[in-house]
């Protein structure tokens, strides 16, 4: 189930420049390796609450980083989002598979670039790998109080599920696109190209 990451081949197909809610661009690609550096320059960018919602507590960062690269771009599947010249990752999605048909999912968004829509096209790119490797169905972990990213589910086009367990709110949703998703992505598209 978990091939070598060295060996796996890169997805340089899943580049793309993305258009935000305000309009802005960005461009997103699948993690690499070597991203190590950036990825704990960008969490010690982060403030203390944005690691406690993605982490459930504060993290080592050299152990953050390492994980975040630790991909075989299958079982294991991140992605990043850069900003700026020269570029500089502002956001990082992952999932990790847990069983035959599903993958856990994670999402972090820099302080200055949340409420952008990132992590909603974050979610539709990783459903789609997702769905391509086999996965039906995604699911999150989020803390209660972490309005931002219930709303993100919410409001993603996904038809989701939301369950309380002892420590978070479990949210599960297919790992293919509605036509709901797929009709607010084209419209996003559509207002960024004006």
């Amino acid at each position: 189930m978990s091939a070598t990451p060295a060996a796996a081949r890169y997805p340089s197909e899943r580049q793309a420049d993305i258009v935000l809610r305000d309009g802005a661009t960005a461009h997103v690609r699948p993690v690499r390796a070597d991203d190590g550096p950036a990825m704990r320059s960008f969490f010690e960018s982060l403030s203390p609450e944005s690691i406690w919602f993605r982490f459930f507590g504060t993290v080592n960062l050299d152990w953050a980083a390492k994980w975040s690269v630790k991909v075989d771009y299958a079982d294991r599947f991140g992605l990043v989002v850069e900003s700026g010249n020269p570029r500089a990752i502002i956001a990082h999605a992952a999932y990790v598979r847990i069983d035959y048909a599903r993958a856990e999912v994670a999402f972090l968004v820099a302080d200055t670039w949340q409420g952008h829509g990132i992590s909603t096209i974050l979610l539709a790119h990783l459903a789609e790998v997702a769905e391509q490797h086999g996965l039906s169905t995604l699911v999150a972990h989020v803390l209660p109080n972490n309005y931002r990213m219930i709303q993100v589910f919410r409001e993603s086009g996904f038809p989701v599920k939301i369950q309380s367990t002892p420590d978070a709110l479990e949210v599960e949703l297919p790992a293919s696109l509605s036509a709901e998703a797929v009709e607010r992505f084209e419209e996003r598209e559509r207002i960024g190209a004006v």
